[in-house]
């Protein structure tokens, strides 16, 4: 063991109480982590497969590297079906989504453990997985040194250093190295990625372009979630204009309710379909809607829209399936500095889409866009409602120009298929 390795596991031992701590703490006062804190310590890890199966095992941190696997897992099932597969993640939503999405493909859903090097010990030996799949990079350093141990292959997929990212890790480029060393290959996301990766010493022959995850998720949503619009058809009036603000963020919803109101001037029937990130945060935002005399509903009524302005989304798992009914859509977390969302959801449908100027966990899907005119920044409130505006002009925004973006999009798809073809190959 490395100097650097008995430093972190001394820091992580000395932590494992006060995690403990914080834990009951939060258990008793909050109620959160109240499911999954044994789990997270430890002290709970999933059960051996039956007969001894070496399964492919998925760790995806949150939703939206959990909804990456989404297209990868059915693929790999296509290929081989007989194939066990288990899916980790560290977060209760990305949890759920797994659940949901992954349980009825998946021997077990479970959270993972902190990295101490007990616990990452005696749960690959409980899992001996066959092929160990990292998705983004979300580094367990006991982790994927357990696993290089037992000789288990350990590939990261859709992988990606952001400029901002590779600079931090330039500053330790040895210790970045090191961390890095335990993994066989790693499929990153395009040329740039590689380049920077290469740079912090992963040799060229680890490394592979495989594509961006994103656009096979946004085609796999395209395909699969489409029947999923059909009872929301029966509760959206048909023939109104309508508009979405996807995965909005404190501070966003005011900006959004005001270009509305302006889109409504022009558009006396129009409705925007409004979908918080946190919807939580639903009360406070039809708050908002009442304060500003526009009449609201919300989905988890399961009424009719009626006459309402706005149609507040408050599920989870259906905005995907929303898009093709808009004609344009704004996408949340980006007039905030909150790095934005996956602009890709609206896009592969041909929805013209705009975003603010904090999009930057998607600065290469935002070129992309730029380029093919798909959609473009927007500074504030007023940009966005010209925007709209913009979208719901038929000349501007005809059938063959929604279409051309559509294709576009799905032309970029691909990365699940190589990456269900190597995984099946690593099993042999």
């Amino acid at each position: 063991m490395e100097p650097w390795q008995v430093f972190y596991n001394g820091i992580l031992s000395a932590s494992w109480p006060l995690l403990w701590l914080f834990y009951r703490v939060e258990g008793k006062m909050a109620g959160k982590y109240a499911a999954s804190s044994a789990h997270r310590l430890g002290l709970r890890l999933p059960d051996p497969l039956q007969g001894g199966a070496r399964p492919v095992w998925i760790h995806a941190l949150s939703v939206g590297e959990t909804l990456s696997t989404l297209p990868v897992v059915h693929r790999i099932k296509a290929l081989r079906p007989d194939v066990p597969l288990c899916v980790s993640t560290a977060t209760d939503k990305g949890y759920r989504v797994a659940r949901n999405q992954l349980g009825h493909l998946t021997e077990a859903v479970f959270f993972l453990p902190h990295d101490h090097l007990w616990n990452m010990t005696r749960l690959v030996a409980r899992l001996h997985p066959a092929v160990f799949v990292l998705v983004e990079t979300d580094l367990w350093p006991n982790l994927l040194w357990v696993l290089k141990k037992k000789k288990v292959p350990a590939i990261m997929v859709n992988a990606r250093l952001s400029p901002r990212s590779f600079s931090r890790y330039a500053r330790l480029a040895s210790l970045a190295r090191r961390l890095l060393d335990p993994l066989d290959r790693i499929y990153v996301q395009s040329r740039d990625d590689a380049h920077r990766f290469a740079r912090l010493g992963v040799s060229p022959q680890r490394l592979r372009v495989a594509g961006n995850l994103k656009f096979d998720l946004a085609v796999y949503q395209k395909e699969t979630f489409a029947t999923r619009r059909d009872g929301l058809r029966l509760i959206l009036a048909p023939g109104r204009p309508v508009w979405i603000a996807g995965s909005t963020h404190d501070g966003e919803e005011r900006l959004v309710l005001e270009a509305h109101q302006g889109i409504l001037r022009q558009h006396p029937n129009a409705l925007l379909i409004l979908a918080p990130r946190h919807i939580e945060r639903t009360p406070a935002i039809a708050a908002l809607c009442t304060q500003r005399s526009l009449r609201w509903e919300r989905r988890s009524r399961n009424r009719p829209v009626g006459d309402a302005h706005v149609f507040l989304l408050d599920s989870i798992g259906e905005l995907a399936s929303l898009y093709p009914m808009a004609r344009g859509a704004f996408i949340g977390g980006s007039l905030v500095p909150r790095g934005g969302h996956n602009p890709l959801e609206a896009a592969v449908h041909g929805v013209p889409c705009c975003w603010g100027p904090h999009l930057y966990n998607f600065r290469e899907i935002e070129a992309f866009l730029v380029k093919e005119g798909c959609g473009r920044p927007v500074g504030d409130g007023d940009s966005l409602r010209s925007f709209i505006l913009e979208t719901m002009e038929e000349s501007l925004w005809d059938r063959p120009r929604r279409i051309a973006c559509a294709e576009r999009v799905c032309a970029q798809a691909g990365a699940a298929s190589l990456l269900a073809r190597d995984i099946t190959a690593l099993l042999a």
